[in-house]
């Protein structure tokens, strides 16, 4: 009775490891080139497509509104001349030559001398926005880049990690796999302590490989997201 009840725990942990059988993502394990050169090619690539993103595309349109303002700004003097053509040039038709007398066209000139100033501080500040715009989109530029080559070097490093890992899962469940063989043959050199402690050993090793495989899928998202598409996209364009 005891040994049947020993061989259905038997059965039991080995459907349980069974199910625990998960097939790895192969979406995570990016075969990355082995070749520096392209290596760095791939890295750069990653960069540029960083640097596509709609959060560094509005400087352009933020540059085009600085140049629109500074246009407007020059603009200002021309609201302190006037030209108005004489009344007398258009409705005295026919009359004596003396209508000569009254000139044609009139001009005029105001200037507030608070302007002198005033329009052109405001053509440099101006043009100082636009040095601030640009010293802004550098950095941000600088910024993006370091977080994109920290987020490559991240995923790298967790690929490298779950695929260190997984021979010993492999190993772990081949040692539970001849343990239980041969506990249901009745082997007196496996005791149901061997036997389970081999399965939980089994059980530490998919629990390793579930949490790795998670921070490996986590890191490969992180990285899309910066550059806005899938890595594999990427290797196919370098």
């Amino acid at each position: 009775m005891k040994r049947i009840s020993l061989v259905v725990l038997a059965l039991f942990l080995g459907f349980a490891t069974q199910a625990q059988v998960v097939k790895t993502d192969t979406s995570v394990l990016l075969k990355l080139p082995p070749d520096p050169a392209r290596i760095a090619r791939f890295k750069e690539k990653l960069v540029e497509l960083a640097l596509q993103h709609p959060d560094m595309k509005q400087y352009a349109i933020k540059k085009q509104i600085n140049k629109y303002e500074l246009n407007s700004t020059g603009a200002q003097w021309l609201n302190h001349f006037n030209a108005a053509g004489n009344l007398n040039e258009f409705t005295l038709k026919g009359g004596s030559s003396n209508n000569t007398f009254f000139p044609r066209y009139n001009f005029g000139v105001v200037l507030p001398i608070g302007n002198l100033i005033k329009i052109p501080n405001d053509v440099k500040r101006v043009r100082a926005e636009k040095k601030v715009l640009e010293s802004q989109q550098e950095s941000d530029a600088l910024t993006i880049k370091a977080t994109v080559l920290q987020l490559y070097e991240e995923y790298a490093a967790n690929k490298q990690l779950f695929e260190l890992h997984m021979p010993l899962v492999e190993d772990a469940l081949l040692n539970y796999q001849q343990a239980e063989e041969k506990f249901r043959a009745g082997d007196e050199t496996v005791s149901i302590e061997l036997y389970k402690e081999a399965y939980r050993a089994y059980n530490g090793e998919m629990a390793k490989k579930i949490l790795l495989e998670k921070e490996l899928r986590q890191s490969k998202l992180k990285l899309e997201e910066m550059v806005g598409t899938t890595l594999e996209q990427v290797l196919l364009q370098i």
